[in-house]
């Protein structure tokens, strides 16, 4: 006995719907509560990290105008020539050069009146120059106390670029600043000879990390700058400057990645951490404030998220009573959609009870209209093939004829010897085009059969044409309709050669270009009516045997390709630079197998 299926009414399916239908929506609001929370934290913390980004450029915009500074003081001849002196000057040479130097260091700086910079300049000779606005404390720096400061071998490696060295590093010029500063050193050359004379130190002052600490009123956001060696150079919080970053997985984030933010631990404390690079130094500036928490907001949600669900029930009780038009709506719909002729517009036969029979009877009857229609086109395409092969079966007589009268030709002419030579090579060829009744075979299987058809129309022209393949390695062994290129190369011959009094040439090429297959049967005989063959070719219909060009082959090709691959592929005719005709064949890429093509749109 065949086991009944269960079966449910109207009025089930509303109770269950009502006590269903509010876990979903409960579920759908929370996750769509969480994504607006983390979308909008997410564009939060990209504007903060756009504000960092921007106190980047303006610390390396500071770095560019150093940069000029130096380089100005660098290219200046006068003061160059002062800092070649291989001896130390005394006396009105000194106070001459002096004065030069101070005046030229003054220049400088005003350049940028809304900074605060200051030079001087160590020389190699044992000179000091100092800028006038320069606060030194304790006695005149020399360069000999620089060079056995442990920094130095890096920034004499930098040869003539500029080298960032924090107050933290040296404490020689820490001991001649009271306030965090930052030098910029550079090596100074003479012009002419290239030889090192002096060293250069820009004291930036402490105004170039910008701000201070941002109190928006809840949390502080707290300022940083990392150097390359862990050690931090600049912090909103004074006690944690000369300190080191500890290596752990924030620490790998940040030197890993050029800018970004995420949520870590610092001093004990959820933050926001933001981080950029500053161009040229490999510094990094970063930013933490508390991460700041929501769910309060969370709550409020919660509780309205209740008051939503009992107006949702109170409207599901009230719209219960559309349920059974809704039904009908759906049945009207599908009608209108078969109408259309769409038949896949199947209705589920999962409802209540009182639809199930109309709705079956619906189906049973769109697969009875598929049914109807796979048959039609099933014999659509019965007739569709009987029709390609017709058309492909013109073009055995037409070949046959030709080569029958090049073989009667030679027997007249008493050419026996060759009269054999082509009875065997039209038997070889007859045997490999009905070896197989496959429509599609290789490429190298129909170069085969044009090669044998050469070597018969070379017996009768007596070397009036001579000819070359080229195929790639890889397209010969893929598909081609069964006796496509040989009407080509016949043309070739035919209205090619006939009247040109010296020797001719025939080129057969076969490759593939994006996923195409491509053959050309270029010759450089007289040329040919170009433009009653394209007509031939474009209106696909087979002119008169009579007439001086004839187009049996030439049309049967474009309409076996057309018919078996689609609009997208067909043969094209031009004449080229040598002063004949060129054919070129487009098809698709066919991999065979067996009687089978694949990745082929065969029709």
């Amino acid at each position: 006995m065949m086991k009944r299926r269960f079966q449910y009414s109207i009025k089930r399916t509303v109770l269950l719907f009502d006590f269903v239908i509010v876990v979903p929506l409960f579920l759908l609001f929370c996750i769509l509560t969480i994504a607006v929370f983390q979308k909008s934290n997410y564009e939060w913390n990209k504007s903060k990290l756009s504000a960092i980004e921007e106190r980047c450029s303006n610390i390396s915009a500071r770095n560019t105008e150093i940069v000029k500074i130096t380089n100005m003081l660098y290219l200046d001849f006068e003061i160059n020539q002062i800092l070649s002196q291989k001896t130390k000057l005394t006396g009105y040479e000194k106070i001459q050069a002096n004065d030069k130097i101070q005046k030229k260091m003054t220049e400088l700086t005003e350049l940028f009146p809304e900074r605060q910079y200051q030079i001087m300049i160590l020389c190699s000779n044992g000179s000091s120059y100092f800028q006038n606005s320069f606060g030194v404390l304790g006695d005149e720096v020399k360069f000999e106390d620089l060079q056995k400061e442990p920094w130095y071998p890096e920034a004499k490696e930098k040869r003539d670029e500029i080298y960032f060295l924090p107050q933290y590093r040296s404490p020689l010029l820490k001991s001649m600043f009271q306030e965090d500063t930052l030098f910029a050193i550079r090596n100074i050359r003479n012009l002419n000879s290239g030889r090192k004379i002096a060293t250069v130190l820009v004291a930036i002052s402490h105004d170039i990390w910008g701000n201070e600490a941002e109190d928006n009123g809840t949390n502080v956001e707290n300022v940083i700058v990392m150097d390359q060696y862990r050690k931090i150079i600049y912090a909103s919080d004074p006690a944690l400057y000369g300190t080191d970053i500890k290596e752990n997985s924030y620490y790998k984030k940040i030197t890993e990645n050029e800018k970004g933010f995420f949520v870590g631990n610092v001093k004990k404390q959820n933050c926001h951490i933001r981080f950029s690079s500053i161009f040229q130094t490999g510094w990094k500036l970063i930013s933490y404030e508390p991460y700041q928490n929501f769910w309060s907001f969370y709550v409020l949600l919660i509780l309205g998220l209740g008051a939503a669900m009992f107006a949702v029930l109170t409207f599901i009780v009230l719209h219960n009573c559309r349920i059974i038009e809704g039904r009908m709506k759906r049945l009207n719909k599908n009608i209108l959609e078969v109408s259309e002729g769409n038949l896949e517009a199947k209705i589920s036969e999962n409802y209540e009870t009182e639809f199930q029979g109309i709705f079956r009877n619906f189906n049973i009857m769109l697969d009875k209209i598929q049914e109807l229609l796979r048959q039609l086109e099933k014999e659509e395409e019965e007739k569709h093939r009987l029709e390609i092969q017709a058309l492909q079966a013109q073009i055995n007589p037409h070949f046959f004829y030709n080569t029958l009268v090049t073989i009667r030709f030679m027997i007249q002419m008493e050419e026996y010897e060759e009269a054999d030579q082509a009875v065997l090579s039209f038997s070889k060829l007859l045997r490999k085009s009905f070896a197989s009744q496959q429509k599609f075979i290789s490429i190298k299987e129909e170069m085969d059969m044009v090669e044998e058809y050469l070597e018969l129309m070379s017996l009768r022209y007596k070397n009036k044409f001579q000819w070359k393949m080229v195929i790639e390695y890889e397209t010969g062994a893929l598909g081609i309709l069964k006796n496509l290129i040989q009407p080509l190369v016949e043309n070739s011959i035919s209205h090619g050669f006939n009247t040109k009094e010296e020797q001719g040439h025939i080129w057969i090429r076969a490759y593939s270009r994006n996923d195409k297959v491509i053959i050309e049967v270029e010759d450089d005989g007289v040329g040919a009516d170009l433009e009653r063959i394209k007509t031939c070719i474009e209106s696909r219909e087979v002119p008169q045997v009579k007439e001086q060009f004839s187009g049996i082959g030439i049309s049967n090709i474009q309409m076996r390709i057309k018919r078996n691959f689609g609009e997208n592929y067909g043969l094209y005719v031009f004449l080229n630079e040598k002063g004949g005709t060129t054919f070129q064949v487009e098809i698709p890429v066919l991999h065979l197998e067996g009687e089978k093509s694949e990745g082929c749109n065969c029709r």
